[in-house]
């Protein structure tokens, strides 16, 4: 009996003991954040990305107390703004609003200063939305069927814009290309709201761009889309066709977003910028918003996030290579 009490009180010491070093441990964890945090991305003010992070960051005040501030480092189809992220103190103060055309610079440029995978710390995926063939109103094709049977008979004779050189939306549109056997000519701009200025105001008579960019000017009739590269209409606008029911099926290409860090983000920030996502994105208000943007909310776990950007890599590498992508320095 006396060594049943004896050993009791060992396993109790042992966990006071426990919970006492977890405290003090806790205790002497730094405060995060005690400053404003930057949220990096690498695209223009205006466009979707920019938007997307606006609204992560509008979260940091009621959340943290304290301030994010948002800063575009746009160029290389926003690499630039990969780079920053990858090269930042792993502190909490340097985020990075990733966009999905990060999972296709491995295969579309020679070398990269970073790894795309393995510099990073996933925090979440924040959104996906479908992109769209977009053109102005009064081009002389009026259906994606149409634009193919012109783009075949003047190969390289339509131009198209997108969000910059290596974007996923450039990337989308290549493989539009490669898979539809036609040739357009490339335009790329910077990103944020100058491809729908171009396209509205005529410059480029076609545009690959994020749906999520473009819902208020299809409404107004500014510009007409073709198609949506998701499988699927999206429920938005379901009178827009998807280039899969249309032309080429099983085509699927869709944008993401995802919040993220620097490679060794300590867990214990990666867990509370996770909850300040989830608990985001529960939100109907939220909810509403993105999908008036032609998004979907998309929670996940940090684990989640980094195996689905893993995964999307090796994906549109092979597929850039399959497709024989033209490589860009």
């Amino acid at each position: 009996m006396k060594r049943h009490t004896f050993t009791a009180a060992l396993l109790t010491w042992a966990t006071l003991g426990l919970f006492g070093a977890a405290a003090h441990a806790q205790g002497n964890a730094p405060a995060w954040p005690t400053k404003p945090v930057r949220i990096i991305h690498g695209f223009t003010s205006g466009g979707p990305v920019d938007n997307l992070a606006r609204l992560i960051a509008a979260q940091f005040a009621e959340k943290f107390g304290q301030q994010a501030v948002v800063e575009g480092k746009p160029g290389a189809g926003g690499t630039i703004g990969a780079n920053y992220v990858a090269k930042a103190e792993p502190d909490g103060y340097t985020l990075f609003l990733m966009a999905s055309g990060h999972s296709a610079a491995p295969g579309l440029y020679k070398s990269l200063p970073f790894d795309p995978v393995n510099d990073f710390t996933m925090v979440s995926m924040v959104a996906r939305s479908p992109f769209a063939i977009i053109a102005n109103p009064n081009a002389s094709f009026k259906t994606v069927q149409e634009l193919v049977q012109q783009a075949k008979a003047q190969p390289g004779k339509i131009d198209y814009g997108t969000g910059g050189q290596g974007s996923g939306m450039h990337l989308a549109a290549v493989l539009f290309q490669s898979r539809a056997d036609v040739k357009l000519t490339h335009v790329p701009y910077k990103g944020g709201s100058a491809p729908a200025l171009a396209v509205i105001a005529g410059e480029v008579p076609l545009l690959f761009t994020s749906l999520a960019g473009m819902a208020a000017h299809i409404e107004n009739g500014k510009v007409k889309p073709l198609a949506v590269t998701s499988r699927n209409r999206f429920a938005l606008f379901p009178n827009i066709p998807s280039v899969a029911e249309t032309l080429l099926p099983d085509f699927d290409v869709s944008a993401w977003y995802a919040l993220a860090g620097p490679k060794g983000l300590p867990p214990a920030i990666v867990a509370q910028l996770n909850e300040m996502v989830q608990s985001t994105l529960a939100r109907p208000n939220i909810v509403e918003t993105l999908r008036l943007q032609a998004s979907d909310a998309w929670a996940t776990s940090p684990r989640e996030a980094q195996a689905f950007l893993a995964t999307d890599v090796a994906r549109w590498t092979k597929v850039i290579k399959d497709e024989k992508i033209e490589v860009q320095n």
